[in-house]
């Protein structure tokens, strides 16, 4: 029995050579989720794991309700570069800001002033806001937020900690959203309510809670996309 690291690469590679070959010519859909478990032998993390790298790579894109297909040849692609993250290091990455974040929060509500304050309020409207307008909005507004929090801090090591990781927070973001079946409806009063929960214990100044909301937060988003959850 291979490991599931090896296994993983296997099915992404025999994927990529599909498309590379023609056997998933551009425009074609892939077969579904469990068809290439059953074809490759492999579990539905491992499949999903694959799906959302091709993603994050531009070679495939996945439609609601639809499935997903074939952008380009790998051929007209360019190579992965150093901003496209393997599901192994965004899970790293996760647990970092379970950590980092839960302390931006903890500081925040000990030191965050009345500009903070408003800071923080207007990058939560503008990241609703976004989040209303369709499935993948608010990205950049979400990490506006969260990077608003961090500068509560007054700290700027807690700053430049999360500054340095933008582009995987980017990457887990959009594909917490390709992956997720839970309807549009109910996953932005999700996530609205999580980051109102946050926002609440910082401006009301209570460091304990503050930190938990945001652990709880961030551990939901990972959960969204490593296991699937809907809460």
């Amino acid at each position: 029995m291979p490991k599931t690291s090896t296994l993983t690469e296997t099915v992404y590679e025999a994927i990529l050579a599909g498309v590379e070959d023609g056997g998933f010519p551009v425009g074609a859909r892939l077969p579904s989720e469990w068809e290439l478990c059953e074809n490759y032998g492999a579990s539905r993390p491992i499949v999903r794991e694959v799906l959302a790298r091709l993603r994050a790579q531009g070679i495939i894109e996945s439609r609601k309700g639809s499935g997903s297909y074939v952008l380009r040849r790998t051929a007209a692609t360019t190579q992965m570069t150093e901003d496209v993250a393997s599901m192994a290091e965004i899970e790293a990455c996760y647990d970092f800001r379970i950590s980092l974040e839960g302390e931006c929060a903890y500081f925040a509500a000990l030191n965050r002033n009345d500009d903070d304050v408003s800071a923080m309020r207007s990058a939560f409207e503008a990241f609703c806001s976004a989040l209303s307008g369709n499935r993948l909005g608010g990205i950049s507004d979400d990490f506006q937020f969260h990077l608003a929090i961090a500068e509560a801090t007054h700290n700027a090591f807690f700053v430049n900690a999360f500054q340095s990781i933008k582009s995987r927070v980017h990457m887990a973001i959009d594909i917490s959203r390709q992956l997720t079946a839970t309807p549009l409806e109910r996953r932005r009063k999700t996530l609205i309510n999580e980051h109102q929960s946050v926002l609440s214990a910082v401006i009301e100044g209570n460091p304990t809670k503050a930190r938990r909301e945001m652990r709880r937060h961030v551990t939901n988003s990972k959960n969204r996309v490593f296991k699937g959850e809907s809460h």
